[in-house]
């Protein structure tokens, strides 16, 4: 199944990465771009000191190390 980020992913995703204090540039269009091309290559966000993953229709995060 191939994830489509919608604007309300995108924002649930953008406050998750504002709660644990990770950076993500670029305007709202690159990083939804961004955003749905890692969830459907290699099924995750990949930040400074987490992981999101997009299972069941919500995030969850995993801590990289």
């Amino acid at each position: 199944m191939k994830v489509k980020v919608t604007k309300k992913m995108l924002k649930e995703f953008l406050d998750l990465m504002n709660d644990f204090g990770e950076y993500v540039f670029g305007d709202e269009k690159q990083i939804k771009k961004q955003l749905e091309v890692c969830l459907n290559s290699q099924g995750y966000w990949s930040g400074c000191s987490v992981r999101v993953y997009y299972n069941n229709k919500r995030f969850s995060v995993e801590s990289r190390f």
